[in-house]
């Protein structure tokens, strides 16, 4: 089997740092975890394992993209394979960016590869993991480090693994979300839809909610109404079936949403606000400096990916839609919800400890 590529920054002290991923989202986090890795003498490399949701060749390539990572080929392994590779290069760390299970699999029975050495285990949680999941914790119970991207999601896990007597620190880390851009004045006439699968997840409120982006662009000739159905165009299809049944009724006239596919950031860049159920559409949209308007009407709560939206300041409704209004969040809700300063980041910081302990022999 073809050893994992990795790429070496020269430099005394060196420490190998593998990441494995499962996922587009977690290719993407892990790339930028790996790019923090910046050390003198670390040398990183990433593995995708083989699941039901493996990106393709392709699609790695495009995350890879300026990153550390670009340019090297991108193995995709299989479970088995993936611990083979453990055992055959023996990283001072690996970075678990998987599912749950996976998580909980892969840290298990990689026990029985840690007879001669002991690497430090980290596992990143999921985009807007509050509240905080026992599950979550409970899969990360052989974990070292377990990195959270925000303030209160590190509170929260802190408290959830003192209440289930788990092993691992908390560290924190910021999600990837893009570079900030300037404030434009100017030229800002799109307003942006952020589909989420499954929400709306009733057939009511898929027409409620493309109406009133229907009524806003024949209201607002100004404004480019958009609706962004992620990175495939295939992505939202109950949103699209509800969309052809509304034109086939003839309830949509010459004035339109259009709807658009890829990157969100290419449809940011001359956004006057973003409109979503939740996601990390919104932290993407803030990150640009876009104002956002996060949707109640089709619930508040984990499946919808909002309730960290709490006390944003971001809630409202279709009549905001329609007329048009976003909003801004608050500060202190901003820096407590991964808006923090990139100085109050302290995950590298831990596996460095953690590695010395490893190499002390301290890591049961």
């Amino acid at each position: 089997m073809t050893l994992i590529p990795t790429r070496r920054r020269p430099g005394p002290g060196a420490l190998t740092v593998l990441a494995v991923a499962d996922s587009v989202e977690r290719v993407r986090l892990s790339v930028a975890m790996l790019d923090r890795l910046s050390w003198p003498g670390t040398t990183v490399g990433l593995v995708v394992v083989r699941t039901g949701s493996t990106p393709s060749p392709a699609r790695i390539r495009e995350e890879t993209e300026g990153t550390g990572q670009a340019g090297l080929r991108v193995p995709v392994l299989t479970t088995r394979q993936t611990r083979r590779l453990v055992r055959r290069r023996r990283p001072d760390a690996v970075l678990l960016n998987c599912s749950g299970p996976l998580v909980e699999s892969l840290s298990w029975s990689l026990r029985s590869v840690f007879r001669r050495y002991r690497p430090v285990v980290a596992s990143a949680l999921p985009a807007l993991s509050v509240p905080a999941v026992e599950g979550e914790w409970l899969h990360r119970s052989r974990v070292d480090l377990v990195v959270a991207h925000s303030h209160r999601e590190v509170a929260d896990y802190r408290a959830l693994g003192e209440k289930l007597g788990t092993r691992g620190e908390v560290g924190l880390s910021s999600l990837p979300l893009g570079a900030r851009e300037a404030e434009q004045g100017t030229g800002r006439n799109r307003v942006v839809y952020a589909a989420h699968p499954g929400t709306p997840d009733t057939e009511q409120g898929r027409r409620h909610l493309l109406l009133a982006l229907t009524e806003l662009a024949a209201k607002r000739p100004d404004l480019e109404v958009v609706v962004h159905l992620g990175r495939e165009k295939n992505a939202s299809p109950e949103l699209m079936a509800t969309w052809h049944a509304l034109l086939a009724e003839g309830r949509v006239g010459d004035r339109a949403p259009n709807f658009r596919s890829g990157p969100l950031a290419d449809q940011l860049n001359r956004a006057r606000g973003l409109v979503a159920a939740g996601s990390t559409a919104v932290l993407e949209a803030l990150t640009h400096r876009v104002p956002a308007l996060v949707l109640t009407e089709f619930g508040v709560g984990p499946r919808q990916g909002n309730a960290v939206f709490e006390d944003s300041g971001l809630f409202g409704t279709l009549a905001d839609v329609r007329a048009a209004r976003f909003r801004r969040p608050n500060r202190d809700w901003g820096e407590r919800n991964h808006f923090h300063p990139p100085a109050h980041e302290d995950w590298v910081e831990r596996l460095h400890n953690l590695h010395a302990r490893a190499l002390r022999g301290e890591l049961s």
